[in-house]
């Protein structure tokens, strides 16, 4: 197993994984925001082809030693962070689920989450 400043990349048959830490989805979520500002990356609603070459760029200036590639480091990671926002959404459409901002996380009855986790399975 090597470590990379923090993080973890297990090397192996089969194992050819990053373990990302918080600081490095800190840094990519910052770098995503910055893309998404900038209009010479935009269209039609989406990115445009190489814009994860940019969110390298900006990692390898952020977090020098993490050697996180556009391929296959930071695409899985966003294939990541796109499931996860779309189980959260598909909860905050139904009633009942609201959004805390102060808290930072979805709140709703018990017996709510339970019934919704239920239809999932």
């Amino acid at each position: 197993m090597d470590i990379l400043e923090g993080s973890i990349a297990v090397r192996g048959r089969g194992k050819n994984k990053r373990k990302w830490i918080p600081v490095e989805d800190d840094e990519l979520i910052k770098a995503l925001v910055d893309v998404s500002l900038d209009p010479r990356w935009r269209s039609d609603g989406s990115f445009k082809n190489g814009y994860t070459s940019v969110l390298e760029a900006h990692l390898a200036e952020k977090l020098p030693d993490s050697k996180i590639s556009a391929t296959p480091h930071i695409e899985s990671r966003l294939r990541y962070f796109k499931t996860k926002y779309s189980a959260l959404e598909q909860m905050l459409n139904k009633s009942g689920f609201t959004w805390d901002p102060t808290k930072k996380m979805i709140q709703c009855e018990k017996q709510q989450y339970e019934t919704h986790c239920k239809v999932l399975s």
